[in-house]
């Protein structure tokens, strides 16, 4: 998992991982996809501007999020029907989310 850097590195390895019935449920959107695509469309418009020669030895990515403090700008979403992808479903989100360091649990 560690070396997983962007969200379509991610599908690969579910594409592999799950059953194929289960992959196209979740790799799925809703009646004609129109929604899916859109989101896919809005997530390539999104540019990081490189900075080059800068010390990025003490990045700090926390921020707050409706008056919550979070270490990083990433949350979970709510998902259906995690058992199929994870005996564990919905409990391993909750452990991963309040416990950065069960990454290397059975969650995972």
């Amino acid at each position: 998992m560690v070396n997983i850097t962007n969200v379509s590195e991610y599908e690969a390895i579910a594409k592999e991982k799950l059953p194929k019935m289960i992959y196209d449920y979740y790799a799925s959107g809703a009646e004609d996809e129109w929604t899916l695509k859109e989101n896919r469309n809005a997530f390539s418009r999104i540019m990081f501007r490189p900075r080059i020669l800068i010390d990025v030895s003490k990045i700090d990515l926390t921020t707050t999020v409706l008056g919550f403090k979070i270490s990083m700008p990433i949350m979970i979403a709510p998902t259906a029907v995690q058992k199929t992808a994870h005996p564990e479903g919905t409990h391993c989100c909750y452990i991963l989310f309040v416990n950065e360091e069960a990454l290397d649990s059975s969650c995972v």
